[in-house]
């Protein structure tokens, strides 16, 4: 019986030593849990667009802001490709009005410019601006510097504006034709992830090398005009999927 007793007792006692030692493993288990979520509750840090039912209407419309390169480098000739020109401004013209051809009626424009007059928005935001975008462009004198970062930041500002207006709905995308490369590009690009618009850039006659390549949602090398033409035709082809029926229902 006293065998039996001292047997009965050691087996009680590495019962509860088994549930301290699991009792243990699970509290562990849990502090680490909460330090591992550390860096998501960091990244909420990031302000999500605020949105004001009162004033904006719910709607699936399209945006695509551009920023047109018209520095001084445009000025220079350039070959290859079948199409010939006197210079890249000239072509890249040619090869805006090629694209917006096919640019859906829906769509809403807006373009920024830097050239010869300095830099500007010349076309606000907006629905029914094709025939104003296009004359736009043609007004562009090749000239000036690069200053990627302002246009870039401005672009951002003004899709985020037609952001809320939309409820949050919709395409936003950023459109950058350049052939020149600038200070402050990872500046830039870190502003436009904050609010989550993309940026799509066509380097003309510039190759792969651009610094906007690792920043961008597309970088796309146009080394001819045809390229440039096509490339922008791609850019805003490249449209995610979106449930209409489900947005339906929310209305």
């Amino acid at each position: 019986m006293k065998v039996q007793n001292v047997l009965s007792i050691f087996i009680c006692f590495l019962c509860l030593n088994s549930v301290f030692y699991l009792t243990g493993c699970e509290k562990t288990k849990t502090v680490d849990k909460s330090q591992k979520e550390i860096p998501q509750v960091q990244q909420e840090e990031v302000p999500l667009i605020p949105l004001d039912d009162s004033e904006g209407v719910a709607t699936l419309t399209r945006n695509f802001y551009f920023i047109f390169d018209g520095s001084g480098s445009m000025a220079n000739k350039v070959s290859g490709g079948e199409q010939q020109f006197e210079n890249k401004l000239v072509g890249a013209k040619w090869a805006v009005r090629q694209f917006m051809t096919k640019v859906p009626d829906d769509v809403n424009l807006g373009l920024y410019v830097f050239d010869g007059n300095g830099r500007r928005e010349v076309v606000a935001l907006g629905s029914g601006n094709r025939e104003r975008f296009l004359s736009a462009v043609e007004q562009i004198r090749a000239g000036g510097g690069t200053p990627l970062f302002s246009a870039i930041t401005f672009g951002a500002d003004q899709l985020v504006n037609q952001y809320k207006q939309q409820l949050g709905y919709g395409e936003y995308r950023l459109i950058v034709v350049t052939d020149g490369i600038a200070d402050n590009i990872s500046s830039a690009a870190r502003y436009t992830d904050r609010f989550g618009i993309p940026i799509y850039t066509i380097g003309l006659y510039i190759g792969e090398d651009h610094p906007l390549r690792q920043f961008s949602m597309s970088y796309r090398a146009a080394d001819n005009f045809e390229d440039l033409a096509r490339a922008l035709e791609e850019t805003v082809a490249e449209l995610p999927s979106f449930d209409v029926t489900e947005f339906q229902a929310l209305q």
